[in-house]
């Protein structure tokens, strides 16, 4: 169950939905609306990945771990393992530890990504790539997890 780093559960998901971004799990019953909301007809899985940790900390804030901006909507589903997402809104940013069963639904939101454990993802986007463009915002710490 995703787990909210930078504020309370509610005023995250609040601040989050301003800028695009829903946190689902697999059991919600709205997923499937949802998605296809976010993605219209393009609801095929698209393919699977595993995101290893990075091996430092330059390493953590490069390629996904860097703030970026995908040129298209997606609905991403984790399969295994955690990680932490980071959305930039108008409070500042908004970190979630995602885990097993969980789904990400950004609508070109600007966010940067660190596995925390190998994290498996099913991968759906609303176009052939998804075209992530760095924001060029500088990284910064990454929240710390709780105990």
């Amino acid at each position: 169950m995703a787990t909210f780093l930078t504020h309370d559960e509610e005023p995250s998901r609040a601040f989050l939905s301003l800028v695009g971004v829903r946190i689902l799990r697999v059991d919600d019953p709205d997923a499937a609306e949802v998605m296809r909301d976010v993605l219209g007809d393009s609801t095929q899985e698209r393919g699977r990945i595993v995101a290893d940790p990075p091996a430092d900390a330059a390493a953590s804030d490069e390629g996904m771990g860097a703030w970026h901006i995908n040129a298209c909507n997606e609905f991403e589903t984790v399969v295994s393992g955690e990680g932490i997402l980071e959305f930039m809104t108008d409070k500042g940013p908004v970190a979630v530890l995602l885990s097993a069963g969980d789904i990400m639904a950004v609508e070109r939101a600007e966010h940067r990504y660190r596995p925390v454990t190998p994290q498996e993802w099913v991968l759906r986007f609303a176009a052939d790539d998804l075209g992530a463009v760095d924001t060029g915002r500088e990284s910064g710490p990454w929240p710390h997890l709780p105990v």
